[in-house]
């Protein structure tokens, strides 16, 4: 994926389903939830992150063909094939994030800076996360020096 298209998604009450329950999935479900989709689990086990009243949580490993009724799947597992058996199941119209393989993915998520009047992206196209992390952090230095920044509490 060298050259993205950029957009903002609009997931209110929109189906995704997050196939692993760890670390990684509780950071992805929070911002899913956080945008009003409508989230599936599927694991065997959750984070203590991910409260379980606040998904659907299929409590067991991935089947072939759970994925076939969503849009937008999420692939973390700490199994590299089970998420690439989740790329390979999905079909022309689903939109895959594989989180454990860029080279696998539809998309990948950006840092952000968000209050309630504006959502300012940072993206190194998947590639350098730890600078992507060092430029938001610098941007949200920046807004607050021109008083343009508060976080909501």
């Amino acid at each position: 994926m060298s050259d993205p298209y950029p957009i903002n998604l609009n997931l209110t009450d929109k189906p995704v389903v997050v196939i692993g329950g760890g670390r990684v999935a509780a950071r992805k479900i929070r911002s899913l939830l956080a945008a009003g989709a409508k989230v599936t689990v599927i694991s065997p086990t959750l984070s203590a992150q991910i409260k379980p009243r606040s998904v659907t949580w299929l409590q067991r490993p991935y089947r072939s063909g759970d994925i076939a009724k969503f849009g937008l799947i999420i692939a973390c597992t700490s199994d590299e094939a089970v998420n690439h058996q989740i790329v390979m199941e999905a079909n022309a119209f689903q939109w895959v994030n594989n989180t454990s393989e860029k080279e696998q993915s539809d998309f990948f998520n950006v840092a952000k800076i968000e209050n309630h009047q504006y959502l300012i992206t940072v993206s190194s196209k998947g590639r350098f996360p730890k600078m992507t992390k060092f430029i938001k952090r610098q941007l949200v230095i920046w807004l607050r020096e021109k008083k343009w920044f508060r976080e909501e509490s």
